[in-house]
């Protein structure tokens, strides 16, 4: 079967190999072997040896040849086949770069894994098993185990992502972070839950969803259209307020909607949409903003905020550092 990889992955196998194959892959220890042959024959190319234009298009042509042939093998399988072996295939409809890691431990018995995982810098949308949709935003993973679907539809969040989910009264997806469970059945939100800040927000665009407590269940409040749900992951707390939904889920079609934010919070958004360093003085970090960004180049948003506020930007290396401009504040206040 590895010659048939190999001419799969050089994309000469035929039609019939190419069946066999997905047949192959069915048995998830196949799956396995598949995925190792894979990155081992990735390892051993040379740079300008990926055909087209390098290795971003291959793998973005393997993914739209992996999906074409999975949708033929689709149609001559029942739907209960579908649900208990889809895992093992991903779709993926992206904007920018996502990546596809199969995760299993040395014991058996522990289940296979699929983490989806958004390069820094981009956005993409990935369709699940179950045909729920998901926007990931830049440097932001989802990982849902082999079953999904199939006996439960449960995800885990790291970094922000957008829902469409797909209804299922029987199976409600489930979706984990770092303190805090979103029980939906069929909806569209929004949750943002970084590792590294303290609160996790979850704002619901339409349908209900319920929030909890990942573990102690100390709270359960059902969201509505419009609110917005902020999570303390120090002191478990849950407070709720009315907002506007758009606010908050723009980014998803490459827009940045900036309220009232401090240069703090603004260089977060910055950092996830140009895939940029930014380094800030103590003085400058409460200085606000209100803007859009759209498709600008970074450094007119950073011409933008250097007009509006006494800041001033310099370049060090890879890093942007923003500081106190004097003479700007002098003429400001005068």
């Amino acid at each position: 079967m590895k010659s048939i990889i190999t001419k799969y992955l050089e994309e000469t196998a035929s039609e019939a190999e190419k069946a066999a194959l997905l047949e192959w892959l069915r048995k998830k220890e196949n799956r396995l072997v598949f995925e190792k042959h894979k990155a081992d024959w990735k390892n051993g190319l040379q740079p300008d040896s990926f055909p087209g234009d390098g290795a971003e298009v291959w793998n973005e042509i393997q993914s739209r040849l992996l999906e074409k042939n999975y949708t033929g093998w689709q149609q001559s399988r029942k739907i209960g086949q579908l649900l208990r072996y889809a895992a093992i295939f991903f779709f993926l409809l992206s904007i920018g770069t996502v990546s596809y890691v199969v995760l299993h431990e040395a014991h058996t018995s522990t289940p296979l894994a699929t983490r989806v995982i958004a390069e820094n810098g981009q956005i993409s949308k990935v369709v699940l098993p179950d045909g729920s949709l998901v926007w990931l935003n830049s440097g932001s993973t989802l990982t849902y185990g082999n079953n999904f679907a199939a006996t439960d539809r449960n995800l885990h969040l790291e970094g922000e992502a957008y829902f469409q989910i797909a209804q299922n009264k029987k199976i409600p997806l489930v979706v984990g972070c770092d303190g805090l469970q979103v029980k939906v059945t069929g909806t569209a939100f929004n949750v943002t839950a970084y590792p590294h800040k303290n609160k996790i927000s979850v704002v619901l665009e339409e349908g209900s969803v319920e929030l909890t407590g990942d573990k102690n269940k100390t709270f359960a409040y059902s969201l509505r259209p419009g609110e917005l749900a902020e999570f303390s992951k120090t002191d478990k707390r849950l407070s709720v307020s009315k907002t506007n939904p758009y606010k908050y889920t723009s980014w998803k079609e490459g827009i940045i909607n900036i309220y009232d934010q401090t240069l703090e919070e603004v260089v977060e958004r910055l950092k996830n949409r140009y895939n940029q360093e930014f380094e800030l003085t103590e003085e400058v970090k409460s200085f606000h903003y209100t803007f859009t960004i759209k498709n600008e180049p970074l450094q007119d948003i950073i011409g933008l905020m250097e007009k509006i506020t006494p800041i001033k930007a310099e370049q060090n290396g890879e890093v942007i550092t923003f500081k106190l401009d004097k003479n700007k504040l002098k003429i400001m206040n005068n």
